[in-house]
């Protein structure tokens, strides 16, 4: 019996999967108006899971529109302030717009909320990519 997620309506967990990664795909192949209909869709289905607002900030993300991601990272952080991924994910986003002070407390809290899950080890490689160099400098007067 598939085990159902609480929502606008009842969905199963494998039809919430199916519909995800049926946006990621779209995402993929640069459908990316028809991707945010899917995402906006479960975001509506299920209004109390940070999952579909973390989809969404992806897709936002992955057109280059960070401000609008961590809107998205933000909305996710709001559902599920306990999520370490949603965190990590406002982390990446302050790290782009190059706000590294404000991305660092993202990302430590990441790393405290859940060690070992996902959210700690996107925080993990995002900490030793700006270690490494990969982000800009702080712009001179910007924290």
């Amino acid at each position: 019996m598939a085990q159902e997620i609480a929502g606008l309506v009842p969905v199963s967990k494998e039809e919430v999967v199916l519909l995800l990664e049926a946006g990621y795909l779209l995402m993929d192949m640069g459908r990316f108006d028809h991707a945010r209909e899917v995402f906006t869709g479960s975001a509506a289905l299920l209004p109390k899971s940070e999952v579909p607002r973390l989809a969404l900030g992806t897709l936002e993300f992955a057109q280059g529109r960070h401000d609008k991601a961590l809107q998205e990272y933000r909305r996710a952080q709001q559902i599920a302030p306990n999520s370490s991924l949603s965190r990590a994910h406002v982390g990446e986003a302050l790290l782009f717009l190059n706000k590294p002070t404000e991305a660092l407390k993202e990302l430590k809290a990441a790393l405290e909320l859940e060690p070992e899950g996902d959210g700690a080890r996107l925080a993990e490689a995002l900490l030793a990519a700006k270690e490494a160099g990969a982000f800009p400098p702080p712009k001179p007067g910007k924290p």
